[in-house]
Formats: structure tokens, C-alpha cells, sequence
């Protein structure tokens, strides 16, 4: 009768301290779900940023292959134009 006593109240105290452990603990449910939330966050900007790169990367191929884009990008961004030719530039 003392042992399942004995077996009954270590069963209890090892039961309470894994439901703690789950619940307040280092590795605990709720500290699980906030590390799986930030995780989601910092994917979420890993793509975007790639996405980013991408189109940059795009850019720079146009820059160095395109020289009609370059033209355009020189007349409208810095106001260049080519030798003998009149530019009228509006003012709002």
C-alpha cells in the first residue's frame, strides 16, 4: 500500500513538472509559437528582399546591355541630350 502511495505521488510531482515545463519553461508551447512567428516575419522579408535584388539585378543587366534604355534613363533623370538638339524642359 506505502509503494503505490509512494508511485502515485512521484507519478503527480512528474506530471506537474512537465505540465510547468510545457507552459513556463525555456522551450514552453507559448515560446515555440512566438520564435515560429517571428521565424514567419523574418522569411516573409528574406523574400521580399530577394524580390528586391532581383529586380536590381534585372537593372543593372539593362545598364550594361540596353543602350536605349541608358539613353532614356540619361534624358529624362539627368537632362542630357545629344549634340545639336534643342531640349525644352516644363516647369510646373
Amino acid at each position: 500500500m506505502h509503494i503505490r502511495l509512494i508511485i502515485g505521488i512521484a507519478t503527480a510531482i512528474t506530471f506537474a513538472f512537465l505540465v510547468f515545463h510545457l507552459l513556463f519553461g525555456k522551450n514552453s508551447i507559448p515560446e515555440q509559437r512566438r520564435i515560429a512567428k517571428e521565424i514567419q516575419l523574418y522569411q516573409m522579408q528574406i523574400d521580399s528582399l530577394s524580390k528586391v535584388i532581383e529586380q536590381r539585378d534585372e537593372l543593372i543587366q539593362k545598364l550594361k546591355t540596353d543602350s536605349l534604355y541608358k539613353e532614356e534613363i540619361l534624358r529624362t533623370r539627368y537632362g542630357m541630350s545629344r549634340e545639336g538638339e534643342k531640349v525644352f524642359q516644363l516647369v510646373k
